[in-house]
């Protein structure tokens, strides 16, 4: 983008050189052949091509094109003494620039092209901190250039900024901290101005970070700081479609929170932002290493027991937490399940009562349990355990033996109390 005194110098210069090109001001020799050249165009930039058509040189001859003196392209004319070549324009200031071809007689044609200064950005689009190089060209060598962020005096690296021999420069600067949106970057030299658009994005940091090759145990806290958000707005935190938190943002568009990653299957998973403006998504990958198998400890293998029937394992660690499957069945196959339970969460269930035990006619019943993480994944079975019921006979011989245990104390304290008389 230019100022209005950028426009005019351009209307001026292109007036010339066509004024040039038409009367045929080009430079002859002692040969008599006026050589003349066409351009593709007038008004260039550094790193363009420029294509150049002459016309009138000597006849089957080679022919050399000089930019400001500077050797950029060799051919040959053809038999009515034209010629067509093309370079790409070198670094070089801004301002009036000339051309010119000379063939193996020393005929010479020239013209005048015009250069204008120009800007790059090394990124279109670009988080709030991240880097930026702005590359300029056609610039006026050996004078200052400030820079600018939509009107904002911007910070860059050098500080201290001078057009080269050539017109040219680089600096870097950081994505200044604003909300997210468009902001025009600008290089100003005098009374010129160039400018081009840059998409701030919003900065997010996380911490673990989080993504494919990431992965997290069921429970993680994630710590989350965001730059660049809807000023004085809040940001709502989802995971898989599902809210766990709404965060307030301050003035500068910023905010920092907490959340803990809720059990879930071991897969990739959906984290995201968004506060009306700016929607973020990022994926959450949790692992997918099964835990151990539970060693089962009581009751010993081949007891009888009788209710309340308690069954234990040890205990299995995993990070992301576990809960257990067990089961009963009257086959060592496990293909007649009698009863199982789901999500228990220590290592041992107690067991009051069960109808489908009480009337299965097996002699033997058959126990197993395995562990299941908070991301969903799961060990294999523990080793087989083995119980009898205990039968009628010995629930009664029990029961016989306790009274008769408690007849024989009362008859003992009935003695004891009488002989103290």
């Amino acid at each position: 983008m230019k100022m209005k005194k950028d426009y005019i110098i351009k209307l001026i210069a292109t007036l010339v050189i066509s004024g040039v090109l038409f009367f045929g001001s080009a430079t002859v020799n002692k040969a008599a052949l006026e050589g003349q050249l066409y351009f593709s165009d007038v008004i260039i930039k550094v790193g363009t091509k420029l294509t150049v058509y002459g016309q009138n040189f000597l006849r089957q001859s080679n022919v050399k094109l000089f930019y400001d003196d500077q050797e950029v392209a060799l051919g040959a004319t053809n038999q009515l003494g034209e010629f067509t070549l093309s370079f790409i324009i070198p670094p070089s200031g801004r301002g009036l620039h000339a051309v010119k071809a000379i063939d193996a007689d020393y005929n010479m044609g020239s013209g005048l092209v015009l250069m204008e200064s120009w800007i790059e950005l090394s990124e279109n689009e670009a988080a709030i901190g991240e880097t930026v190089n702005i590359r300029g060209t056609g610039f006026t060598p050996l004078t200052s250039v400030s820079f600018y962020y939509s009107d904002t005096p911007l910070i860059v690296t050098p500080s201290i900024v001078k057009a080269d021999l050539t017109g040219s420069f680089s600096v870097n600067f950081a994505v200044p901290e604003r909300f997210a949106g468009v902001y025009l970057v600008e290089v100003r030299q005098g009374d010129y101005i160039n400018s081009q658009s840059l998409k701030a994005n919003v900065w997010l940091d996380i911490n673990p970070e989080i993504g494919l090759g990431k992965a997290l145990d069921v429970g993680t806290e994630l710590n989350i700081h965001g730059k660049g958000f809807k000023p004085n707005g809040q940001v709502d935190l989802r995971y898989d479609g599902v809210s766990l938190l709404v965060v307030n943002i301050d003035d500068k568009g910023t905010f920092s929170a907490q959340v803990v990653i809720p059990a879930g299957a071991g897969t990739s998973h959906s984290l995201t932002l968004d506060d009306g403006q700016n929607r973020i998504v990022r994926e959450v990958w949790l692992e997918n290493t099964s835990p151990s198998a539970p060693v089962i400890t009581l009751p010993a293998s081949g007891e009888a027991l009788s209710y309340p029937f308690t069954f234990g394992w040890e205990g299995v660690n995993d990070a992301s937490g576990v809960e257990y499957v067990f089961q009963i069945a009257s086959d060592s196959g496990f293909g007649s399940i009698l009863l199982e339970i789901k999500g228990i969460k220590v290592s041992q269930y107690i067991l009051t009562d069960n109808e489908d035990i009480n009337n299965s006619p097996a002699a033997s019943f058959y126990w197993r349990v395995k562990a299941v993480d908070g991301a969903g994944n799961e060990s294999g079975w523990s080793e087989t355990g083995v119980f009898d019921k205990a039968s009628l006979v010995q629930n009664l011989g029990l029961v016989v033996g306790v009274g008769a245990g408690l007849v024989a104390i009362i008859l003992f304290m009935w003695w004891a109390i009488r002989n103290r008389r």
